[in-house]
């Protein structure tokens, strides 16, 4: 019997549960949603403002200011549904 055929008996054999809520997260679950929900428009508000400022910074020569906005705004907005993905998920 080859390693293959063994990977695929146990893969027939092993039970295959649905994953269920644990009674009385439906709170946590919603309190996250909305975190989550504040995350993503902060971040966006934080891209606009740094996409508002690298304009204005571009007539003075400061425009690396307003891309470190940009790259962070990304990064959080990233993060946060990241995060989001994450504890669907688990929970």
């Amino acid at each position: 019997m080859t390693m293959t055929d063994v990977a695929m008996t146990l893969m027939t054999t092993l039970p295959d549960p649905t994953p269920e809520q644990p009674p009385g997260t439906e709170g946590i679950t919603t309190l996250l949603n909305w975190l989550s929900w504040i995350v993503i428009i902060m971040g966006m508000a934080g891209f606009l403002i740094s996409a508002g400022y690298l304009a204005f910074a571009s007539f003075t020569g400061r425009e690396i200011n307003g891309f470190k906005g940009l790259v962070i705004a990304i990064i959080v907005c990233i993060l946060a549904t990241g995060a989001g993905a994450i504890m669907r998920f688990f929970v």
